[in-house]
């Protein structure tokens, strides 16, 4: 029996982005006002609840990711978490960043603790391989 070859969902995009800690804050209380101060903050504004499909926080650990990459002759990298945004459109995910409540409510929380000049933003579209 031939099995199809995967394919990008043309149904979802998502926005993914790396994230440097703020200077002089520790990678501990980078994670620490990410996951317990922040994420309940950015998800409950309205245009999230509307707009994204998935909000996603990937805590780098620094230690085994320095260990890895030493192995593929690469330096440690300065990324301390990924967050993911997936949506039904790239649209609909620029409207959570011009809503005037992240502006006023969330942006002044993420220069508490994310440098965010150094944000990486990577768009696209994904295909799953292996997993339900």
């Amino acid at each position: 029996m031939a099995s199809s070859a995967p394919s990008l969902r043309p149904d979802r995009v998502r926005l993914s982005m790396l994230l440097v800690p703020k200077e002089g804050l520790s990678l501990e209380d980078f994670r620490r006002h990410w996951i317990e101060n922040h994420a309940s903050l950015f998800s409950s504004l309205p245009v999230v609840k509307k707009n994204l499909l998935k909000y996603e926080q990937y805590h780098i650990d620094s230690t085994t990711t320095a260990a890895v990459a030493r192995q593929f002759q690469q330096e440690p990298t300065a990324w301390a978490g990924q967050v993911i945004f997936e949506a039904e459109s790239l649209e609909k995910i620029l409207e959570v960043f011009q809503d005037e409540e992240y502006q006023r409510i969330v942006v002044p929380d993420e220069e508490k603790f994310v440098k965010r000049t150094e944000i990486l933003p990577l768009v696209g579209q994904y295909a799953t391989i292996v997993g339900n």
